[in-house]
C-alpha cells in the first residue's frame, strides 16, 4: 500500500469514527464509559443532560465530582465489580434534578483488550414513568394493607355463657357481649327490648297491660 492509499484509508477511518461518535453523541439513551479509577472516559450528550451538566465538564472528571459520595459509591461499586470479574451487571439508579427525580436502568458492560478489561461502558434506559407508577402502586398497596389492619373482624368459635351470654376472650376473661363485639369489630350498639323480654319484665304491670290492650285494639 503506497502513501496515497494509506492516507485514503486513514481518512476513511477518521470519517467512520466521526460518524459513530456522532451517532453515540446524539443517542437519546445515556452512554458513558470509565477508567479503572472511576474517571469518566467518555459521556454522550444524553448523559450530560441527564445530570444537568455539559459533556466536557464531566469527561476526565471522577464520578465523585458528578454525584454525591453515597450515590457515587453505590454506582462505582458496580463498575469496579465489572472491572474485576468481567461480567455484565445491571443497576437501577436515581438522578435527583430540580425538575424532579429521574430513574434509569443501567447496563454495565466490560470491554476487553487481550483478555483484560480495558474499560467499562454503561448504557442507561430511562424508566422514570415505570418507576413512578411502581412507587404510586406501592403507596396504594401500603394504604390498603394499613386499612386491612384497622378492620376488626370476628371469626371462628366464640365461647359464650349459656346463661348470662358473656363471651370468653383469648386471655380467659368473660366480657359482656356488647363490649366484646365492639372491641373486635366495627359494630356499635344501641339498646332496645324485644317483645318477649318486655312481657317477662313488665307483664304484671297495669300500665303495660293497658298499653298491650290498646295495641291489640288498634290492630
Amino acid at each position: 500500500m503506497n502513501k496515497k492509499e494509506l492516507m485514503n484509508e486513514l481518512e476513511k477511518l477518521r470519517n467512520s469514527e466521526k460518524l459513530y461518535k456522532s451517532l453515540i453523541d446524539e443517542s437519546t439513551d445515556p452512554i458513558f464509559s470509565f477508567y479503572r479509577d472511576g474517571t469518566y472516559r467518555y459521556v454522550n450528550n444524553a448523559f450530560a443532560l441527564g445530570v444537568g451538566k455539559k459533556a466536557d465538564e464531566i469527561i476526565h472528571r471522577k464520578i465523585w465530582d458528578v454525584f454525591e459520595k453515597d450515590e457515587a459509591d453505590k454506582r462505582f461499586a458496580i463498575v469496579k465489580k465489572v472491572f474485576a470479574d468481567g461480567k455484565i451487571q445491571e443497576i437501577e439508579v436515581r438522578v435527583p434534578l430540580p425538575s424532579g427525580d429521574t430513574y434509569y436502568l443501567t447496563t454495565v458492560k466490560p470491554i476487553f483488550n487481550d483478555r483484560e478489561v480495558e474499560t467499562v461502558i454503561c448504557i442507561s434506559k430511562n424508566i422514570t414513568n415505570r418507576k413512578l407508577a411502581e412507587i404510586e402502586l406501592k403507596k396504594e398497596h401500603d394504604k390498603l394493607s394499613q386499612a386491612l389492619k384497622e378492620i376488626k373482624t370476628l371469626s371462628g368459635l366464640l365461647p359464650i355463657c349459656s346463661s348470662c351470654k358473656k363471651i370468653r376472650d383469648d386471655k380467659g376473661y368473660w366480657n359482656q357481649i356488647e363490649s366484646y363485639i365492639s372491641q373486635n369489630s366495627e359494630a356499635n350498639f344501641s339498646h332496645g327490648i324485644c317483645p318477649e323480654c318486655s312481657d317477662k319484665i313488665y307483664g304484671d304491670k297495669d300500665w303495660y297491660i293497658k298499653m298491650k290492650g290498646k295495641k291489640k285494639d288498634a290492630e
